[in-house]
């Protein structure tokens, strides 16, 4: 079992209490979200959305691990101390977590069959590509290509 599989099982349950309706539920999750994930460990929650965007069985957590994934890589990170030299959390870990999570991202790709979910994987693959350029990604284009000639018109309409 990888470590971000056994943290993956942790950040679903925050998961579901991001998605409750009770308001303070909500507001501790997002605390804990910030504070104790991604402040501190932010490889681990980027390697371990990807991971569950990828391998979820539930639709509406791979939806909703992409919008996270998403939002959370293109935030400002914390440990950017000159307030002048904005850093994203995606730009302080290191290659290796963008190498597996933009792996994952392509492994999904190829899988996903939920319309919704599959939105928001392109939604944040697209985002990848706008912060990096097209050259910071060069299987993209392989697997783009691979999904515009595939008999399944869910995998063509993804490459558009």
């Amino acid at each position: 079992m990888s470590n971000f599989e056994q943290t993956a099982s942790l950040l679903k349950t925050l998961m579901s209490s991001l998605m409750s309706s009770d308001n303070d539920e909500r507001t501790k999750a997002e605390g804990a979200l910030n504070t104790e994930w991604v402040a501190t460990q932010p490889q681990t929650v980027l390697g371990s959305l990807a991971y569950l965007v990828h391998r979820d069985s539930e639709p509406k957590a791979r939806a909703f691990a992409a919008i996270l994934l998403r939002r959370i890589s293109f935030q400002n990170a914390a440990a950017a101390e000159n307030k002048e030299d904005q850093h994203t959390v995606w730009s302080v870990v290191p290659e290796s977590v963008h190498q597996t999570v933009k792996a994952e991202l392509l492994g999904a790709l190829q899988r996903e069959t939920d319309r919704s979910a599959r939105h928001k994987l392109c939604d944040t693959i697209s985002e990848i590509v706008d912060h990096e350029g097209q050259d910071g990604w060069a299987e993209l284009l392989g697997a783009l290509y691979a999904c515009a000639q595939d008999g399944n018109a869910l995998l063509r309409e993804s490459a558009y």
